[in-house]
């Protein structure tokens, strides 16, 4: 499986923006500041509702109209300026996976695609993309054409009563926040390189141990990110059943 080019590209091209990759373990709150116009808040006990009454308090109009509930991390963005808001009752490698996670839905549905549009159609078109005014018949063409979209940019917040992400569309876009954020916290060459020479059936148990202990990835995500780099042949025979060789 392993980690798509796209995300590697971006993640070494955010690096670059930033001068220069960091060592692990990597906060990225440095590399923010000299790459992108993002501003990191941490809150207690993050919800939705004190997200809210922190936006009004800086006289910043931006209604979160979704359900309040609590959050390890949020992205408000627009203008092509972004907050981030991180509990910070979290222990640091968590406030590090959330934070690089935030960055990654900066980066791939905002930040990204806001360039690009300027570049395909003009910076008249961020007029649209701030949501000032509807876009021309002939902006919609181009955009089309463009394969760019425009409109107001919405982060994907819904969330069905029982948890689970409310459409496919938003739990892809949390998946590939996810690889995107793993590859700018440890990048998955450095990770391969570094177990490349054991045995096949220890690599993966080490390349978790490695991501825990050496680039602080909290451990769910550093198992999550193991078994993304490193999946297990299956031995089952499901690839058998699928093809009607075996009941």
């Amino acid at each position: 499986m392993g980690v798509p080019f796209w995300a590697i590209e971006m993640a070494a091209r955010f690096w670059q923006d930033a001068g220069g990759a960091e060592d692990a373990p990597r906060s990225l709150r440095r590399a923010i500041a000299n790459a992108l116009p993002l501003t990191v808040v941490l809150l207690p006990a993050l919800r939705l509702a004190g997200i809210d009454v922190w936006l009004r308090s800086q006289r910043i109009v931006c209604r979160l109209d979704v359900h309040d509930r609590p959050l390890r991390a949020c992205l408000v963005a627009r203008y092509g300026q972004g907050i981030v808001f991180l509990d910070g009752a979290d222990p640091d490698d968590e406030q590090r996976v959330s934070l690089a996670h935030e960055v990654a839905h900066f980066l791939k549905e905002y930040w990204t695609p806001r360039h690009r549009a300027a570049e395909r159609l003009g910076p008249h078109v961020l007029e649209v993309l701030d949501g000032d005014r509807a876009p021309r018949h002939e902006e919609r063409v181009q955009a089309l054409l463009a394969q760019v979209p425009i409109g107001y940019h919405v982060h994907l917040l819904d969330r069905c009563p029982d948890g689970q992400y409310a459409t496919p569309d938003i739990a892809s876009a949390e998946y590939a926040a996810d690889v995107l954020a793993y590859e700018l916290l440890a990048p998955s060459s450095a990770v391969l390189d570094a177990v490349g020479a054991l045995p096949t059936v220890q690599q993966r148990e080490a390349a978790s141990a490695l991501l825990r202990d050496v680039y602080r990835l909290p451990a769910a995500a550093a198992t999550r990110y193991a078994a993304l780099l490193l999946p297990q042949e299956d031995h089952s025979g499901s690839f058998l059943r699928q093809l009607g060789l075996r009941p």
